[in-house]
C-alpha cells in the first residue's frame, strides 16, 4: 500500500497554488474541490472527511524567515493530522512529537559538513532535476548519494521542486535510482498527474506519496493505493 499525502502550502495565513518552487509567484489557491476559499482550516476539516490520515504542512513565510502560520499545524493536530512540518531551518531546534515530524530540507544545510544534524530526522531531497539543492552547492545525487547513506534518517522525502504544480509526471529515474538506497522510507513529491503515477510508485516500494493539485482537481480522492 502507498499513502496519499495531501500538501498544504501556507503564505500569509492562506493556503496557495506552489508552482515549481517559485516561491515568488506562489498565490491563493482559487479552485479547488476542497473549498470555495483558500481557508487551511476549512480545508483541512474537508480532507479529514475524506479519510486521509496525514498531510504535509509547508510554511512558507517560515521557510523564508519573515514570521510563521503555525497556528495551522495546531489545527492539523487538533484534527488527529499526522504532520509533517516543513518551518524551514528551524525546524532542526524543534522536536518531533507523536503527531508532528519537523522535516528537514537540504536547500537549508552545508554541504557535506552539516548533514549529520538530520540523523534521526524526516528529511527533504529538495531537487531540481536530478541535482539536490543545498545551501551552499547543487549536487547530482551520484555525488552526493554515499554521504546521504552515512546518515540515518527517518524519513527520506524526494520533491522535485521543478515539478511542483506543474502535472508533469514523476521523476521516474531518480525514484528508481533513490528506492535502492532508501527501501521503506521513501516518500515522493513533484509532479503526480493522477492514479497511475501513484499506482507507479507503490509497485515500486514507495510508502508516501505528496499531492496538491491533483487532490484540489478532484483527481485523487483516495488516501491509500
Amino acid at each position: 500500500m502507498i499513502e496519499v499525502i495531501p500538501v498544504l502550502d501556507i503564505m500569509g495565513g492562506l493556503v496557495v497554488h506552489a508552482i515549481a518552487g517559485r516561491r515568488e509567484e506562489y498565490k491563493p489557491l482559487k479552485e479547488s474541490v476542497l473549498a470555495d476559499k483558500p481557508d487551511p482550516h476549512l480545508i483541512l476539516k474537508n480532507l479529514k472527511n475524506m479519510g486521509f490520515k496525514t498531510v504535509y504542512i509547508a510554511d512558507l513565510d517560515a521557510i523564508m524567515g519573515r514570521g510563521g502560520n503555525s497556528y495551522v499545524i495546531h489545527v492539523a493536530e487538533a484534527l488527529n493530522f499526522n504532520v509533517l512540518a516543513d518551518v524551514g531551518r528551524v525546524g532542526l531546534s524543534l522536536t518531533d512529537t507523536g503527531k508532528v515530524s519537523y522535516v528537514i530540507g537540504t536547500e537549508y544545510m552545508r554541504y557535506p559538513n552539516e548533514l549529520e544534524l538530520l540523523n534521526g530526522r524526516v528529511v527533504s531531497l529538495d531537487m531540481y532535476g536530478s541535482e539536490v539543492l543545498f545551501n551552499n552547492t547543487r549536487r547530482r545525487v551520484d555525488e552526493v548519494i554515499e554521504d546521504l547513506r552515512m546518515v540515518e534518517f527517518k524519513k527520506v522525502l524526494v520533491i522535485d521542486l521543478s515539478r511542483v504544480g506543474t502535472g508533469s509526471g514523476v521523476n521516474k529515474a531518480i525514484i528508481l535510482e533513490l528506492i535502492r538506497y532508501f527501501p521503506g522510507k521513501l516518500i515522493v513529491g513533484g509532479g503526480v498527474r493522477e492514479e497511475g503515477d501513484i499506482l507507479y510508485l507503490r509497485d515500486l516500494g514507495v510508502v508516501g506519496v505528496l499531492v496538491a493539485t491533483a487532490i484540489h482537481k478532484g483527481v485523487i480522492r483516495r488516501p491509500m493505493y
